[in-house]
This record gives C-alpha cells, sequence and structure tokens, in this order.
C-alpha cells in the first residue's frame, strides 16, 4: 500500500525532476555531466548526514547505500572539486518516517540510475570505474538492494502506521531535488 502511495503521490515531482536532470540528453556534454554531479553533490552530502542521525531499521544497512563518496570519487576522476554543500536544500526530516520517505527519493533514484549509466557510457565514454560509480549505484547488487529497501519499508509502515510523515518525507525531498538542480554550483578543476 504505502509503496503504491509514493509512486502516485510522488509522480509529478519525480517528473519535475527528471526534467530538471537532463543527464538523459543527447548529445550530453562533459561539462554539463559534471555539473549535474557537483548538484547532487551539494545536496547529498548534507542529506546524509541528516539521514545517519535517525535510527533506521538496521537491516536496510544504511552505511552501505550511502553515496556521497561516488560522487566525490566521479567528480576527482573528471577533474573537479565538490562544491560545498547547501544545507538549505536539505529536508527538514523530524521522525524515521519522514527520514524513510527520503531514502524511498534516494533508493529510486539509484535504481534510475542504471539507465543513466548507461547513456552516459555512450555519450561520454565514461565507466563505473571512471566517473560514473554515483549513478552505478551497487551495479549487479542495485536490484536487490531495491527490494530490501522496499521490504523494509513496507514492515516499518505496517508496523507504525506513519504513512503519511513517509510521504511527506518523500515529498520534501522531491522538492529539495528540484532546488538543488536550479542551483549553480561552483566547481573548480
Amino acid at each position: 500500500m504505502i509503496l503504491r502511495r509514493l509512486k502516485t503521490e510522488t509522480q509529478a515531482a519525480h517528473d519535475r525532476v527528471e526534467t530538471l536532470m537532463r543527464v538523459m540528453d543527447a548529445p550530453l556534454s562533459r561539462q554539463h555531466y559534471v555539473h549535474t554531479l557537483g548538484q547532487l553533490y551539494a545536496l547529498y552530502k548534507p542529506l546524509e548526514d541528516a539521514l545517519a542521525q535517525h535510527r533506521l531499521p538496521p537491516d536496510l544497512a544504511f552505511a552501505d547505500r550511502r553515496k556521497t563518496a561516488r560522487l566525490e570519487l566521479d567528480l576527482t576522476v573528471l577533474q573537479a572539486q565538490a562544491p560545498e554543500p547547501v544545507p538549505a536544500v536539505t529536508p527538514w526530516l523530524p521522525t524515521t518516517a519522514h527520514a524513510l520517505g527520503a531514502m524511498y527519493v534516494l533508493e529510486g533514484a539509484t535504481l534510475g540510475g542504471q539507465l543513466i549509466t548507461r547513456h552516459v557510457q555512450r555519450q561520454l565514454g565514461l565507466t563505473p570505474q571512471r566517473g560514473v560509480a554515483f549513478f552505478s549505484g551497487y551495479g549487479p547488487e542495485t536490484g536487490p538492494m531495491w527490494r530490501r529497501f522496499t521490504d523494509a519499508l513496507t514492515q516499518y509502515a505496517q508496523a507504525t502506521g506513519e504513512d503519511e510523515a513517509i510521504l511527506e518525507g518523500a515529498g520534501r525531498t522531491f522538492a529539495c531535488f528540484e532546488r538543488a538542480l536550479q542551483q549553480d554550483v561552483m566547481l573548480h578543476a
């Protein structure tokens, strides 16, 4: 039930974020790709730090799901320094349920990153080891990691009845993605 509601009630926000990201453009320029990685880093760093403060279900293995280091690696490979994080675009996540809503957005983005990885490989000749670590997610484990996440989220929602807070956390996170993808970040080579 919660997964269906999340998909349905956040679809418009998902579509707006997808439109703003533009990494599926053809042709895709290296400069635009690096700029997008910088925008995502400015959001992911403070967001993942905020999520780490919550008591998330242990079976989620949140430490294994963090992506900030992958963004840093990609930026380093592409000879750009990570920008300063932008805490102003970090969603307010007062409860674990809100945090799980945020994770729904991040984990869904990881799942979608598989398509982006193949596109970036074709457009820019980069690989998961050289410039596309972030979008390649968990590699062949991406599908199983998604299923483990959705199982844990469903169990949490059934046990707590906090569907509305989960939905609110997802909505706030999508709004922050929109703001982050409209930010002009300063990247230094």
